[in-house]
């Protein structure tokens, strides 16, 4: 994010998400691998999004999420990821969307460790207690999401997503009446911003 900060008024990138994506992954020479989203708003109120794995974002307008991006995975909890190795994803694999934002919308963008752990109405409602706060917001939203992951008995969004894949306690705890829930832990990143004209 430090490449794709710097890279964000290049020529070439253009206000084009991916090309940042590109750009800034060619830049790197970390080790390891990770996910990525990158939303550029320009000046007529279009914001582009580009995503390689679970990172997300929501739109939030109204009290309703009017727009919402959609996880890419191998398979489940195997999100896509940019790597540092020669295999793997690429800014090719990117999911690209746009959405136009009208004054008053609220943009939450996080990390899986956000919206693994958080439904979207937990979201929406943070947003309208707190929305004259984006830091704030932001920190509601964290906290919430740190909460959720420790919590054992919780019913998270990544415990629901993981039964309805088939994945659940064993048999013997089945009989007992037991059933796989909880958070899950994780990094979890949470950027709000609000649109304050079209």
């Amino acid at each position: 994010m430090s490449k794709a900060s710097s890279l964000v008024e290049d020529e070439e990138v253009s206000y084009n998400p991916r090309t940042l994506i590109q750009k800034a992954h060619a830049a790197t020479s970390s080790v390891g691998s990770a996910t990525v989203i990158i939303a550029m708003l320009e000046k007529n109120g279009t914001l582009k999004i580009a995503s390689v794995g679970d990172c997300g974002l929501r739109v939030i307008r109204k009290g309703q999420v009017v727009f919402s991006t959609s996880p890419q995975e191998h398979y489940f909890d195997c999100p896509y990821q940019l790597s540092s190795e020669a295999v793997g994803q690429t800014y090719l694999d990117a999911t690209v969307s746009s959405v136009e934002l009208v004054k008053g919308d609220t943009l939450v963008i996080g990390s899986d460790g956000l919206f693994d752990n958080v439904f979207d109405h937990e979201i929406v409602s943070a947003v309208g207690t707190t929305s004259d706060d984006v830091t704030n917001t932001a920190k509601v939203l964290a906290n919430l999401a740190h909460t959720h992951s420790l919590d054992l008995s919780y019913e998270s969004p990544y415990s629901l997503e993981a039964r309805a894949r088939g994945f659940d306690v064993p048999w013997w705890k089945k009989i007992l009446g037991m059933k796989l829930t909880g958070g899950k832990l994780d990094d979890i990143t949470v950027i709000v911003g609000h649109a304050e004209s079209s």
